[in-house]
């Protein structure tokens, strides 16, 4: 009888074994892992991006003056696959240079992720030179000054200009330039052109601007002071004074009234500026409610505190204005820490506001004139 039991327990075993089993390779037989989930064209209008299917990424390159807020790309897959976002649906791709934006490929069973920047085509001067002379090159406007020592003959001067690598420029490197009157470099690039306007001047250079914070090259990161920063926030306006892509942002809350709200540089991101050559401050600044902006200066060790104040108006609410600080014409002792706070009003006073995130950048310490 227990031998009996033995073998009939042993036959359910084997018979539930051979059923799992089976089971299993059912699964198995149905999941689909060899589906293809590469993208097989992505295109913005009449231009095919470079596709890069090792990589995961996808780079189109469209014409000066794009309109990258929404960009509805067209996109070829394999049979059977989808994409998400769908194809032909507008997308944002003003920050894909620095955020690109996520496409995700789905087939059978398996997916695969593209990250797609779309950027306009452009080409820059990235450097200009004249002897030992170094030019100020302003992306903004596109324009070059260098100056030069006194006695410089102005209508024979040679340049030395690095560009965007497979550009084309004129006047072409090695050629003699009269610098008598300002003259226009124009690069050749991809079917655009871009133009510079360079000026030669005989004498000193004059002191520059100091940049402490542009959000792109130059981004010391800002602590916490009252509330969380946002160290790498997208520019929410480009088409105003203002058009580098980063900036520096905060929420002020509508029911946080005392108190500091904004950001700090100190401890391993504090500066080093003499009053005795600089004497004002620029900051750019957005946000959605008059009030004055404060900065306060201390040096190391949060001593010898001034707090200077600014206005940001009415009439440029939701823009980017650039405001001017004035640092005390007494004050002798150096600056290490610059304390940023967008909204220095308690909340309500002088004008109501509700919660929402304010914008700054651009930070400079001006040099006395």
């Amino acid at each position: 009888m227990n031998t009996l039991k033995i073998i009939i327990n042993i036959g359910l075993v084997l018979l539930l074994g051979g059923l799992f089993n089976a089971c299993k390779q059912e699964v198995a037989d149905s999941l689909d892992l060899n589906a293809d989930v590469h993208v097989l064209a992505f295109k913005v209008a009449h231009v095919n991006g470079v596709v890069d299917n090792e990589t995961g990424t996808i780079t189109v390159l469209v014409p000066a003056g794009t309109d990258l807020s929404a960009v509805a790309p067209v996109i070829d897959l394999p049979a059977n696959a989808a994409i998400k976002p769908a194809s032909g649906v507008a997308q944002n791709f003003q920050f894909s240079a620095s955020s690109p934006v996520i496409y995700r490929v789905y087939n059978g069973n398996v997916f695969q992720t593209y990250r797609v920047i779309v950027k306009e085509i452009k080409a820059e001067i990235t450097a200009f030179r004249i002897g030992n002379r170094t030019g100020m090159i302003n992306q903004n406007d596109n324009s070059i000054v260098i100056y030069l020592p006194e006695g410089t003959d102005l209508t024979q001067l040679s340049p030395m200009v690095e560009y965007t690598d497979g550009a084309e420029i004129s006047p072409a490197q090695g050629n003699y330039v009269d610098f008598s009157s300002p003259v226009t470099y124009t690069l050749s690039y991809m079917g655009e052109t871009f133009s510079y306007t360079a000026t030669a001047i005989i004498g000193d250079e004059p002191k520059q601007p100091l940049i402490i914070f542009n959000g792109e090259n130059i981004a010391p990161q800002w602590a916490d002071l009252g509330t969380a920063v946002e160290n790498q926030s997208n520019n929410p306006k480009t088409d105003g004074i203002n058009a580098s892509p980063l900036c520096v942002s905060m929420v002020r809350n509508a029911v946080t009234g005392e108190g500091w709200h904004g950001g700090a540089l100190w401890n391993e991101n504090k500066v080093n500026i003499d009053p005795a050559e600089y004497n004002r401050f620029s900051i750019m600044v957005l946000k959605q409610v008059a009030g004055d902006v404060q900065l306060e200066i201390q040096s190391d060790g949060e001593n010898n505190k001034d707090w200077l104040r600014a206005w940001y108006s009415e009439d440029h609410l939701g823009e980017w204005q650039e405001l001017i600080f004035e640092i005390p014409a007494n004050r002798t002792a150096i600056i290490n820490n610059i304390l940023v706070m967008p909204h220095e009003h308690p909340n309500g006073s002088p004008l109501a506001f509700e919660t929402q995130r304010m914008y700054w950048d651009e930070l400079k310490a001006l040099p006395k004139e």
